[in-house]
């Protein structure tokens, strides 16, 4: 795998965390192939997966594969509770439309409409990792 050489110190822990949550890290999966994901959380079989090489296309590749396993570690947490969300309040969870956006994306992708709040969560926490850690402590350990 070549995408933990660009992540953070705190993104590379939660990927430390992801392992002990039992998820099965992998990388460019077939998913990845139209360009679609840039990564998913699988629950179904404890997949979580990075498309690398559709990121590392990209404007900003770094930053985005942070955002990306940041964002797909909090789906991880989810599937430790169920796939409930973390019931962070909405009104404490201010997003931009940009990713007011992508979440209207990303719903119409999977077709997962009852994912909508966990999405919210997902791309609220991307660019908080140390919290998204302290998420993962308590849920699922």
């Amino acid at each position: 795998m070549i995408f933990p050489h660009y992540l953070l110190p705190e993104t590379k822990l939660l990927l430390v965390y992801i392992a002990k949550a039992k998820y099965n890290i992998q990388e460019n999966i077939s998913w990845c192939k139209n360009g679609d994901y840039a990564g998913a959380t699988i629950h179904e079989n404890k997949t979580f997966f990075i498309c690398t090489n559709t990121i590392l296309k990209g404007y900003n590749a770094n930053s985005y594969l942070n955002e990306t396993v940041n964002h797909e570690a909090v789906h991880a947490i989810h599937g430790c509770i169920g796939l409930r969300p973390l019931g962070i309040p909405l009104a404490m969870m201010p997003l931009p439309p940009r990713k007011m956006a992508d979440i209207n994306r990303s719903i119409a992708l999977t077709k997962h409409e009852w994912m909508r709040r966990q999405e919210h969560e997902a791309f609220w926490l991307e660019d908080k990792p140390k919290l998204i850690l302290k998420y993962m402590k308590h849920f699922c350990f």
